[in-house]
């Protein structure tokens, strides 16, 4: 069970009371820590009988109070523990594999993209792009470790159809002057999953108390900054490696400038030929 399927399981109930409804807030809020959570510490920390929360977790679809336990040990020996732990499940698994590696990992790229493309939530996708392509002040875009290589690739993308995009560097931590002039006008673009860098957490942080919105593009509903955001993507990013893949938030950030390409109304030929004519005086590219 992953976390994004535990988000489903709860959203396809039909009508909760509201006692569910304060289980699934607190699972959902909680969700990492619910491992290390019993059947007793959950009816105390809700205010709620134990027959209560067992009732609940039976409709999610468990027999047992241990399968549900089970369910979650499982999902997050493989996307929240640590790398050494995650090296040897993955080891195992391709070991046990008859695939080569390549297929294993071409049939992994294209379950997550058919997945994420299943889940993803189409009107919020319109809205991000349309968000960014009308953004009255300046578009920032974040990311840290492996997700600022995608930042920098969706603002590579993104600039040559917005003049007002800047790329926040991951030296932002020690020269944060890049962010002095922030302010409700401006809009803020991260890439944010796991393991969450806790620098993009504080500017996510930075940017809503200068009133910025936030727009992220993230692997979990239940992300450490998940209160903080205005407009969120959800993406699958397991991977056959001990590190998440990047195949289907490559897809989304390309989709996303396609999107936002379509939104802009000012002529952007007459500005793709400009950035043309400069690439050719400085020989930017090989002939």
């Amino acid at each position: 069970m992953s976390d994004k399927e535990f988000i489903r399981r709860i959203k396809r109930l039909e009508k909760l009371t509201p006692s569910e409804k304060k289980i699934a807030d607190f699972f959902s809020r909680c969700y990492n820590d619910l491992v290390f959570e019993n059947l007793t510490t959950i009816s105390e920390k809700t205010s709620l009988s134990k027959p209560t929360v067992l009732r609940f977790i039976s409709k999610l679809g468990f027999h047992r109070f241990a399968d549900f336990k089970d369910a979650l040990r499982k999902e997050l020996a493989i996307t929240h523990d640590t790398l050494h732990i995650r090296y040897s499940i993955k080891k195992k698994l391709l070991e046990d594999s008859e695939e080569d590696v390549i297929a294993q990992n071409f049939t992994n790229s294209i379950k997550n993209l058919e997945s994420t493309y299943d889940q993803i939530d189409k009107q919020q996708f319109m809205i991000m792009a349309k968000t960014i392509a009308q953004a009255v002040g300046k578009v920032y875009i974040c990311g840290q470790r492996s997700s600022y290589a995608l930042a920098y690739m969706f603002e590579n993308m993104i600039r040559r159809v917005l003049t007002n995009t800047t790329l926040i560097k991951n030296s932002c931590v020690t020269e944060p002057d890049i962010l002095m002039n922030v302010c409700e006008k401006d809009l803020l673009f991260s890439v944010f999953r796991h393991p969450y860098g806790a620098q993009t957490k504080k500017i996510i942080h930075f940017f809503k108390e200068r009133g910025a919105k936030v727009l992220v593009l993230t692997d979990s509903e239940i992300n450490p900054a998940a209160n903080l955001i205005d407009h969120q993507l959800v993406v699958n990013t397991e991977g056959v490696s001990v590190f998440t893949s990047s195949t289907s938030i490559l897809a989304i950030l390309e989709a996303l400038n396609i999107a936002v390409l379509g939104f802009c109304e000012s002529d952007i030929s007459k500005r793709l030929e400009s950035a043309e004519q400069i690439y050719d005086f400085f020989d930017t590219f090989c002939s």
